[in-house]
C-alpha cells in the first residue's frame, strides 16, 4: 500500500484533468497499478471516478466516498458520470423542475453525464434510459 501512495505523490502534479467513469460492466479498484495487488472493490458501468495520477496503464482514483485506489485503463473512459446522493431523485424529460418526471431512482444510482444546461445534467443509465436531474441532488468527479 505504502508503493501506491508513493506513486500518487510522485504523479499528483501530471497535468490530466479530465473525470473518469467505468466503461465496462464492472471495474475491480485495486491497492496498487497492477494485477499483483490486492482488489480492494469493484464497482459497476458509469460510476464516476476523480483522476488523481496514472502510472503506465493505471489510473489513481478516488470515488465519492473518497475510497482511493487503482483501476486499469481498459475498464475506464473519459468524461463525466454521477452518482445519486438523495435517498429519492425526479429523473425528468427536460431541465426543469416543472417538466414531467420520467422515472425516481434511489441514493447510489449512477449515471453517464450527457450534456449540462445550467445546474442540470442530461444523463444516460446502464440501461440507456435518459433524463434531465438536477446537480443539487449529485456528485460529479471533479
Amino acid at each position: 500500500m505504502a508503493l501506491a501512495h508513493v506513486f500518487l505523490i510522485a504523479l499528483a502534479a501530471s497535468g490530466w484533468a479530465d473525470p473518469l467513469y467505468v466503461e465496462e460492466k464492472k471495474a475491480r479498484i485495486r491497492s496498487g497499478p497492477g494485477t499483483e495487488y490486492s482488489i480492494l472493490w469493484e464497482t459497476p458501468r458509469y460510476s464516476p471516478l476523480e483522476y488523481l495520477a496514472k502510472y503506465k496503464d493505471w489510473f489513481a482514483v478516488r470515488d465519492f466516498q473518497n475510497d482511493v485506489g487503482w483501476v486499469h485503463q481498459d475498464s475506464v473512459a473519459k468524461g463525466k458520470a454521477l452518482i445519486v446522493l438523495e435517498s429519492k431523485a425526479n429523473i425528468r424529460k427536460d431541465p426543469s423542475a416543472d417538466s414531467p418526471i420520467v422515472f425516481v431512482v434511489e441514493k447510489h444510482y449512477i449515471f453517464k453525464v450527457i450534456s449540462v444546461k445550467g445546474s442540470w445534467l442530461k444523463v444516460q443509465d446502464a440501461d440507456g434510459e435518459v433524463g434531465w436531474i438536477h446537480d443539487k441532488l449529485v456528485w460529479v468527479a471533479p
